[in-house]
C-alpha cells in the first residue's frame, strides 16, 4: 500500500477504491480522476560469478551474516535490462562484466517490485561502492538458497548446472504475521502474502486451510487461484470471528482429517480463529494435554469472551 495520503493533482484525502478489479487508493473526486496504479518496480539482479565461485554481498542496513546477490533500480536511462545489470556490477563491486545468460522474473511482493535475474560473469578487483559493507565467494553448488525473491534465481541457476540445491535458509524466510509452529507438520499465522505463500511452499507447506472470511483484513480475492498455481492443497472454511459454530470446527476437523501426515498452514486474519481451533483440535481429535495445547494457544492470545465461551463449552 502506498504512503500516499492525499491527492497529487487536487490534494483531497485518497480512498480506498476498486480500479482495474483490485483495491488500490485513489481520488475520490471524479472530475480528479486520479488513481495511484502503484505497479510493480523493475529490478535487476545479478548472480555474479568471479574467479569460478559467486559474489554475496551484505548491504550496510543488513544484519551480520545476511548476504544476497548484487541488484539495483533498473533506471530510465539503461537501454535495456542487460546494460543495467552489469551497471549495478560494476557501481557495486568495481567489477566489469559479461552476461552469461538470464534466469528468470522473479515476484518481490514483500517491495512491490519485478526481479530481473541475470547470470554475470566478471572480472578485476573487487572495490565496494557505498551500499555495501562485506562481501563473499561461494562455490555456487554450496549456496543456500533464501525463499523469496533472488534466492529463487540462485536455486534456478543451481538446477541448470545440474546440482542438487541444498536446503532453503530458513533464517531467510519471511514469516506471516502472528507466526506459530506447533510441530514440524502444523504451522500458524495470520494472513500472508502471495509471497509468503510462495515461501511457506520452499519449505515444504502441502496444503493451507483458510478460516478467514473473504472479507477479512488483508485477504487475497484469489488465493485458491495462487496456492493451485504453487500446486498447494487448499480448503477454505470462512468463520465469523464473533459467531463460530459446531459446523465451522467439524469442517476443519475434516479438513486436518484429510491432511494427516502431510504439513499443512492453518491461517485466518489474525491467527486467532485459527489458534482457538487448533486447540480444540488438538485437545479433542489429537489427544494432546490441555496444559500443552493451551500453552500454544495463549502464545497467540488470550481468548476474548466469545471464543472463551466456545472454548469452554467443548472441553
Amino acid at each position: 500500500m502506498s504512503r500516499f495520503k492525499y491527492c497529487p493533482q487536487c490534494a483531497k484525502p485518497l480512498e480506498l477504491a476498486l480500479h482495474g478489479e483490485m483495491q488500490r487508493i485513489a481520488c475520490p473526486d471524479r472530475a480528479c480522476g486520479y488513481v495511484h496504479w502503484d505497479n510493480p518496480v523493475p529490478v535487476v539482479a545479478a548472480i555474479v560469478e568471479h574467479e569460478g565461485e559467486i559474489i554475496l554481498a551484505r548491504n550496510a542496513l543488513w544484519p551480520p551474516k545476511m548476504f544476497a546477490l548484487i541488484t539495483g533500480f533498473l533506471e530510465k536511462n539503461d537501454p535495456h535490462p542487460e546494460s543495467g545489470v552489469l551497471r549495478e556490477v560494476e557501481e557495486e563491486l568495481g567489477l566489469k562484466g559479461r552476461i552469461g545468460e538470464f534466469i528468470g522474473f522473479y515476484p518481490f511482493e514483500r517491495m512491490n517490485q519485478i526481479i530481473i535475474a541475470y547470470h554475470v560473469i566478471a572480472e578485476g578487483t573487487v572495490n565496494l561502492g557505498a551500499e555495501l559493507i562485506e562481501w563473499k565467494k561461494t562455490p555456487l553448488e554450496q549456496i543456500k538458497p533464501w525463499p523469496a525473491g533472488t534466492g529463487y534465481a540462485v536455486r534456478d541457476l543451481q538446477l541448470r548446472r545440474g546440482f542438487t540445491p541444498p536446503p532453503f535458509d530458513m533464517s531467510m524466510l519471511r514469516k506471516p504475521r502472528n507466526w506459530h509452529e506447533i510441530s514440524e507438520k502444523l504451522l500458524t499465522a495470520g494472513q500472508p502474502s502471495a509471497e509468503e505463500f510462495k515461501g511457506l511452499r520452499a519449505i515444504g507447506v502441502e496444503a493451507v486451510i483458510n478460516l478467514a472470511l473473504p472479507t477479512s483484513d488483508h485477504a487475497l480475492p484469489d488465493e485458491d487461484d495462487i496456492l493451485r498455481g504453487l500446486g498447494l492443497r487448499y480448503h477454505h472454511i470462512p468463520v465469523l470471528f464473533d459467531a463460530p459454530t459446531d459446523d465451522d470446527f467439524e469442517r476443519f476437523c475434516a479438513a486436518m482429517a484429510a491432511e494427516d501426515g502431510h504439513t499443512v498452514f492453518v491461517h485466518c486474519a489474525a491467527n486467532k480463529r485459527v489458534s482457538a481451533f487448533v486447540y480444540l483440535w488438538r485437545v479433542l481429535k489429537a489427544g494432546v494435554p490441555r496444559e500443552i495445547a493451551e500453552r500454544d494457544l495463549l502464545a497467540v492470545w488470550t481468548p476474548d469472551p466469545v471464543w472463551a465461551a466456545f472454548i469452554a463449552a467443548r472441553v
